[in-house]
């Protein structure tokens, strides 16, 4: 082999391996550049899926938000977030219905505004309760509706969650439930054609003057018990209609001349009942007198006058009497005297 020859091959060998480095290299670049790829094409995988993912849960939420706004809207429960500093965050449909405001003018003013003066401080320490993680499980105030009137409101409310101010509440109308509560408790302890105190009511507050006798025994008190004088003559000529305008007018009058801690009752029939508190003997005899000029005028019934007159016994409440009835049964019994004593002297036909 020549020198040139020689030099010529060692040329070549250097160039190969040269060569061979620079395919190394790049096969090795090719090689993390498929791997690059792969991983590329594996996270745009990963992305297109976490995209799918995105967007059905997108859909989802969206189908959530769609069907709470319209139970919101649609519910016959009035539903409301507030919060805890007193003012409504969203009102329903039905809060318009309820109390005529439109939902502008609810989410304006605080919602104490609207609660009755009566029941503010009540509502204003449940608000306070719920502050402090106490729920609400049934709660009635009033609200004013917008034309003046009030409105029952029964509410639960959860408390918040602890760092929020929200409150999500349901309320209901019970102004219709309170009312015929109020008139079943009325019908209960009243007379109903008289609108008087019935024989129940008149024993409780009895007995809630003899306890307080038995404390305070300067707390003289007097029962009168009164009986209409030939009233029966009134159904028989004029019939019970016009026996019922007597007896109502009967009461209006007493009840217009009692003084006001006064407990005016209807026993039964045409027998009627005083509780007079702070009373003695000589007090008693004043009412008496001005109860009995007020039952002798003249009651128009249609085009004629009836006029009735009245026998009324008076006991004073002492200590060796300890009962209601016991005391009505004495003032009973000086009526009758009083009654036997006209017939005697004719005032009075037996």
């Amino acid at each position: 082999m020549t020198m040139v020859q020689a030099e010529r091959l060692q040329i070549d060998e250097s160039s190969l391996r040269e060569l061979v480095e620079t395919l190394r290299f790049r096969a090795e670049s090719l090689e993390s550049l498929d791997k690059l790829v792969s991983s590329l094409k594996q996270e745009a995988e990963h992305h297109h899926r976490l995209a799918d993912s995105l967007k059905h849960g997108l859909e989802l939420v969206q189908q959530i938000v769609e069907e709470r706004e319209a139970f919101f809207s649609l519910s016959l429960d009035m539903l409301c977030i507030a919060t805890t500093s007193g003012y409504f965050h969203k009102v329903n449909r039905a809060f318009e219905r309820t109390l005529g405001y439109t939902q502008e003018e609810l989410l304006s003013r605080s919602f104490l505004e609207l609660v009755h003066p009566e029941d503010l401080e009540k509502t204003q320490h449940e608000v306070e309760k719920l502050r402090l993680g106490i729920d609400t499980i049934s709660f009635d105030n009033r609200y004013q509706h917008k034309n003046g009137d009030y409105r029952w409101l029964n509410w639960t409310t959860p408390a918040p969650i602890p760092g929020s101010h929200f409150l999500y509440a349901v309320a209901r109308d019970v102004t219709e439930q309170r009312q015929r509560d109020e008139r079943t408790l009325y019908l209960a302890s009243h007379d109903d054609l008289t609108g008087l105190a019935n024989r129940w009511r008149f024993n409780e507050e009895l007995k809630a003057s003899f306890a307080r006798l038995k404390r305070h025994s300067n707390r003289q008190f007097a029962v009168l018990v009164l009986d209409l004088d030939q009233f029966k003559p009134v159904n028989d000529n004029y019939g019970h209609q016009a026996g019922d305008m007597v007896l109502r007018t009967t009461g209006e009058r007493l009840n217009a001349i009692k003084r006001e801690t006064d407990v005016l009752c209807r026993l039964g029939g045409d027998e009627f009942a005083l509780l007079a508190p702070e009373t003695d003997a000589r007090e008693a005899s004043m009412i008496a007198e001005r109860m009995r000029k007020e039952i002798i005028r003249p009651i128009s019934i249609g085009d004629r006058d009836v006029i009735v007159d009245v026998s009324i016994g008076i006991a004073l409440a002492e200590e060796s009497i300890s009962d209601a009835d016991s005391l009505i049964k004495l003032a009973d019994e000086a009526m009758y005297d009083i009654k036997r004593s006209k017939v005697s002297d004719g005032q009075l036909t037996p």
